[in-house]
């Protein structure tokens, strides 16, 4: 607990900072940041694991709440982002692979499990028990997170002139919101049971998250958690996306994240293409498209999307989806083709 408490003072200094210059995603992005310093610096930070799956529960409300009952009626047209989504994770994975090979000289495994655009935890363990590399792997992955993390708030808040589309929620809630937030309690713990159940992958996001969304898109309340909570939350996932870095030393893995850091470009210069070209066919904005197409973290991405009021319900969708997908076919495709991979290193 002492080291949470101290990972938490120090990320919530950073987030109050940039809570009072007025910065995108303030409570996540200064709690990050200082984190992350402090972690390369030595500091002996962590964050209780219970903690987080708490907090991230309540993200997941949280974005279940951005669902009303017209979500039904326009969730026909996400059928072309769907495939969309599915091309550009093809496409990114196999260029990025290609980079890791010959920029980067890693082996067919490691580059493999650090091009899939999502996934961390998965992508590290499978990566590492199939013979890859798997301080590399995770280390990808993380700075892929806290890049885009630093970087897309930033782009569309002062970068991209964006349509008001942000939620208006009370800090403490009111007390006509005291029947709706019994709903929501009811929606989190049958969520977070079920997900566990039917073991989701980030069962304690994405069952809050559907729970919440079907109450909503059934009428059987509309309000929406306050944002104390959502703030809370903020500054816990960003703490954590710091601590990843502890044991680290910026001097070692500068070449990693150089890597990490092109790849993400890559990523997200496709994911802009895509939304370019074919927004208006699929009736999503330019933004939202980006942001469902970026290779984030589920919470992560659809916590920018939260704080920016970006297509909320689109973009949780299908970070849904993408992650589900990839937890559940890169491994499995890893496998079909290991052979292959491997021969052609040799």
């Amino acid at each position: 607990m002492k080291r949470t408490a101290t990972a938490l003072l120090i990320g919530g200094i950073g987030g109050a900072l940039f809570f009072i210059a007025d910065l995108p995603l303030a409570w996540m992005l200064g709690s990050m940041v200082f984190s992350t310093i402090a972690a390369l610096r030595g500091f002996n930070l962590a964050v209780n694991g219970t903690l987080r799956k708490i907090m991230t529960a309540i993200l997941g409300v949280m974005l279940g709440s951005g669902f009303t009952t017209e979500t039904f009626t326009t969730m026909g047209r996400w059928s072309g982002g769907l495939l969309l989504l599915v091309v550009s994770v093809v496409i990114s994975m196999a260029l990025v692979y290609i980079f890791y090979r010959r920029v980067g000289k890693f082996d067919p495994t490691t580059a493999y499990f650090s091009a899939a655009p999502g996934g961390l935890n998965v992508m590290y363990e499978v990566g590492e028990a199939k013979g890859g590399h798997g301080p590399t792997i995770a280390l990808i992955h993380a700075s892929r997170i806290l890049i885009l993390v630093m970087t897309v708030p930033m782009i569309f808040r002062y970068g991209v002139t964006l349509e008001g589309t942000a939620q208006t929620v009370s800090l403490f809630g009111s007390i006509q919101d005291i029947a709706g937030d019994g709903w929501l309690l009811v929606a989190t713990l049958i969520g977070y049971g079920g997900g566990y159940l039917c073991r989701l992958p980030a069962y304690h996001l994405m069952g809050p998250l559907l729970a919440t969304a079907a109450f909503q898109m059934a009428g059987i309340t509309d309000v929406s958690p306050p944002m104390i909570l959502v703030y809370a939350s903020q500054l816990v996932i960003g703490t954590a996306i710091g601590a990843r870095f502890l044991g680290t030393r910026f001097r070692d893995i500068r070449h990693v994240i150089g890597l990490s850091f092109a790849s993400t470009t890559l990523m997200v210069l496709i994911a802009a293409i895509f939304a370019y070209f074919f927004a208006e066919t699929i009736g999503v904005s330019i933004p939202g498209i980006i942001l469902a197409l970026s290779p984030g973290g589920l919470a992560e991405m659809s916590l920018v999307a939260l704080a920016l009021g970006i297509d909320v319900a689109f973009v949780s969708t299908m970070h849904v989806i993408r992650i589900s997908l990839i937890i559940a076919l890169v491994p499995m495709a890893f496998s079909a083709i290991e052979r292959r991979l491997t021969g052609q290193a040799k």
